[in-house]
This record gives C-alpha cells, sequence and structure tokens, in this order.
C-alpha cells in the first residue's frame, strides 16, 4: 500500500467518524441524554467532594472518609436484585427520572447530617438508587442509538462521567468560598457545604426533567412461566451466556486494577517511586484521566478496523501488562508515562465491554446484564483496593538476599504486579468461540470483517444470543 493511499484511508475513517458524531449531535434524544449525564454528573462529583467534607469535619478521620467507598459499593448488593427486577419490565424512562428525583431529594438533607452513620445511611440510599439509575440508563441507549454509533454515544457518556471531575472540583472550591466569609456560629457556617448540596440536587432535578422529554421507544415483555429476574437469576444469566460472561469477567479485572491503584497509589509515589509530595500523585491521577480521554478517541478509530473480542482481548492483556510493568519500575517519569497509557488501556476495556453488552443481549435481557454488570465492577473496586492494601501491608518493605545479591522488596509493588497478573490472565479466558453452536459465528465474523473496513460489523443470529444451557 502507498503513501498517498495510506493517507486517503486515514482521511477516509476521519470522515466516518465525522459523520457518525454529526449523526449523534443531529438525534435529539441522545443530546438531551448527553446533557442529562453531563449535568448530573457534575453534580455528582461535587457532592463527592462535598461528602468527603462533611465526613472530615463531623469525624476528623481519614478512615472515616475511606469508609465512604465501601458505602458506595455495598449498595451494589442490595439494589442489584431491584435493579435486575425491573430495569426490564418497568418503562426504563420512568425510572431514570423517578431515580433522579429521589437521589435530588435525598442529597438535600446530606448537609444537615452530624452524626456519620447518619452521613452513611444516606449515601447507602443515594448509591442505591444510582445502581438501578445506571442498569435503565446503560439497557435504554441502544433503544435511541443506531447499533453503529454505540461505541462512539458510550465514549460520549464516559466523557461526561469523568470529564467533569476538574470543573466539579472548581464549582466546589467556590461555592465553598462563601463559608469564611459567614458569621461564626450563623446557619451558614455551621453548614458550610449547604451551596455544593443544593448545586448537586438542582442538577439531578434538571437531568429528571431532560430525561422526561426522552422519546424512549422500549418492548413490553410478559413474563414467562416460571421466570424470576432477582439478581441470583441476573447472575445465573450473566455467567451462561457466554459473551455476558466474558464482558463481566472484564469489567471486574480492569476494576480490580482500578481498585488495586485507588489503595496504594499514594505509597506507590511516596515510597516507591520516592515522591516528596502527594503533587505527583496528583500529576499521575491527572495521567490516568487523559489516558482515558485519549483511550476514547483512539477507540473511535480501532473499532473500524478491529473487531470487539479481539480489542477486549488486546485491552486486557495491555491493562494487566502495565500495571505489571509500572510494579516493576522506580523511576517517576516512567511512571507517569506508562500511567497514561494504562488509562488509555483501561478505558478502550471499559467501553468495548459496555458496548457489546449493548450490542449483543436482546432488549428484554438487557437491565438484568447491566444491574449484574455494575454490582460486579463495583464489588471488585472494592476487592481490589482491599487485596492491594492487605498484601502491601503483609509485605511491608523487606530485603531478600539471594547469594551475593540483595534484593529490596516492597509489598505495595508486590500488590500491583499480582493484580497486574490476573487482568492480564483474564484476557485468554474464552469468548465462547471454542463452542461448537458459537464457532462457527466466529469464523463468518472473521471473513467478513476486512482491513480497514469501516463499516464491518458483528451480528449474530436469535439463536446465538441465548444463554446457554446447562
Amino acid at each position: 500500500m502507498d503513501k498517498s493511499s495510506g493517507r486517503a484511508g486515514i482521511k477516509t475513517e476521519f470522515t466516518t467518524i465525522g459523520h457518525d458524531f454529526k449523526h449523534l449531535i443531529n438525534n435529539s434524544n441522545f443530546v438531551r441524554l448527553f446533557w442529562a449525564q453531563l449535568i448530573s454528573s457534575l453534580g455528582d462529583w461535587v457532592a463527592t467532594l462535598a461528602l468527603m467534607s462533611v465526613a472530615w469535619k463531623i469525624s476528623e478521620s481519614s478512615l472515616a472518609v475511606g469508609g465512604m467507598l465501601a458505602f458506595r459499593v455495598w449498595p451494589a448488593l442490595f439494589s442489584g436484585p431491584v435493579a435486575a427486577a425491573i430495569a426490564d419490565r418497568v418503562d426504563r424512562k420512568r425510572i431514570l427520572v423517578t431515580c433522579d428525583i429521589l437521589r435530588g431529594l435525598i442529597v438535600m438533607v446530606m448537609p444537615f447530617l452530624n452524626v456519620l452513620w447518619y452521613l452513611y445511611v444516606g449515601l447507602f440510599f443515594l448509591e442505591s438508587l444510582s445502581i438501578i439509575w445506571l442498569a435503565a440508563r446503560d439497557a435504554s441507549v441502544p433503544n435511541i442509538v443506531e447499533k453503529k454509533n454505540l461505541t462512539m454515544a458510550n465514549s460520549l457518556s464516559m466523557t461526561t462521567s469523568y470529564g467533569t471531575i476538574p470543573f466539579a472540583a472548581a464549582i466546589f472550591s467556590l461555592t465553598m468560598f462563601p463559608a469564611s466569609r459567614f458569621i461564626k456560629g450563623s446557619f451558614l457556617a455551621e453548614h458550610p457545604t449547604i451551596l455544593a448540596f443544593i448545586f448537586d440536587s438542582l442538577s439531578f432535578f434538571v437531568s429528571a426533567y431532560l430525561f422526561s422529554k426522552i422519546h424512549l421507544s422500549q418492548k413490553k415483555y410478559s413474563v414467562k412461566s416460571g421466570e424470576s429476574y432477582g439478581f441470583l437469576e441476573s447472575m445465573g444469566f450473566t455467567l451462561k451466556h457466554p459473551f455476558a460472561r466474558s464482558l463481566l469477567l472484564a469489567a471486574a479485572m480492569g476494576c480490580l486494577g482500578g481498585g488495586s491503584l485507588y489503595a496504594v497509589g499514594i505509597g506507590y509515589v511516596r515510597e516507591v517511586l520516592g515522591a516528596k509530595s502527594d503533587v505527583a500523585f496528583g500529576f499521575l491521577m491527572a495521567l490516568f484521566g487523559l489516558g482515558m480521554f485519549a483511550g476514547v478517541i483512539f477507540l473511535q478509530v480501532l473499532v473500524k478496523r478491529r473487531e470487539k473480542p479481539y480489542m477486549l482481548r488486546i485491552s486486557l492483556l495491555m491493562t494487566g501488562g502495565i500495571l505489571v510493568g509500572m510494579s516493576l519500575v522506580n523511576w517517576l517519569p516512567i511512571a507517569f508515562i506508562l500511567a497514561g497509557f494504562f488509562g488509555g488501556s483501561f478505558g478502550i476495556l471499559f467501553l468495548v465491554a459496555v458496548t457489546m453488552v449493548q450490542e449483543k443481549i436482546e432488549d428484554r435481557d438487557r437491565g438484568k446484564a447491566f444491574a449484574a454488570f455494575h454490582a460486579v465492577s463495583r464489588i471488585f473496586l472494592v476487592t481490589g483496593a482491599g487485596m492491594a492494601g492487605g498484601i502491601a501491608a503483609a509485605v511491608g518493605t523487606r530485603k531478600l538476599e539471594i547469594l551475593f545479591f540483595e534484593f529490596h522488596i516492597n509489598g505495595i509493588s508486590i500488590a500491583m504486579f499480582i493484580a497486574g497478573f490476573l487482568i492480564a490472565a483474564a484476557s485468554f479466558s474464552p469468548l465462547g468461540e471454542k463452542k461448537k453452536r458459537y464457532r462457527e459465528y466466529f469464523k463468518r465474523n472473521k471473513s467478513e470483517l476486512k482491513p480497514g473496513d469501516g463499516r464491518a460489523e458483528l451480528s449474530i443470529s436469535k439463536n446465538t444470543m441465548e444463554p446457554d444451557k446447562q
């Protein structure tokens, strides 16, 4: 292939990406969904910072602030069954609107909670509604966006989720600034975070209004005799379906790595890399975020050339391999570079997994698949954090002498190495291609997907969409 044809191919791909983007912004339902997510996410991050401030004010304990992570994950075990039961059986637009209104009301009382356990209970209910909301939202995207635009739609959704963090931090600072000027002992001085929580509450109400204006077509399904939609049944369906099982494993392993980095990140920067302040940790996480954003952009080109099962495997292998690489280096600049690549591969991994669930799971089962997806993702986020923290604490810093060589071993590096190895190992798990009934699909998919073909799509027969019969 000569240079001119190569440049023409790249130009064609970017033209196709621009066409897909234009198609999305001309979709009024998606535009409302985008702005609803953007406004809601912005308020949510402002409230997260405010909750950390309230928890610290009540307890003056880092442990109490860290305990908020557990109360952001445990609700998945309780609201997961509710999400699995209603996301496919109740009008999803009604779920989205109701959850946003209820979350807005809960947030309104948060600044007045002066007992730590009251704050945890409020956070528990807030996150429980968020799990239900997420399952309904992700299951609804294919009902308003064409299949060929799902990857870009999910990329924009991820941008609204994480791209609002710096803006939320600035808004939180602005809402907290007047607190220093309040009269000591006054109502506003005693509740300095009230403006931040008011902002979040209003963001939920605005989001609910925008969701109410979306035209969401959803088929009505009758419950079959003996059919159940509890969380265990949702997990059972997900584990039996070869695609859903693989995607659940991918999301779980990705969150295992994210949780590990969350738990030992500061220690890694301080003890392993030898940084003198937490500024380096902030820079490391900023590069992780920038890498994720770059991965989202790169995915728009990559998805035109490669099949998604292939990208899922490669992103798992890269995410795990990069984390292993980070555990082996002790030079700050190299760690910064690897953090950027880790964010990129993690972003691609999560986006591909979400998109494949939307593409390959039928509408009647999509809600419970996402209920399991989000619940397991959060559980493994905490599992990764707990595992990494436990290994780091148990190993500590040791010296190992072998013959005439002395090795310095740090528990943080060991924890990151193990997490990375587990993620990379998951890339070799089967996607169903070794099963006789699915083998033909993979053969057909590889033959249909031509190099550089921007329109090649994965297709599955109705029988292929059914879960395995055990």
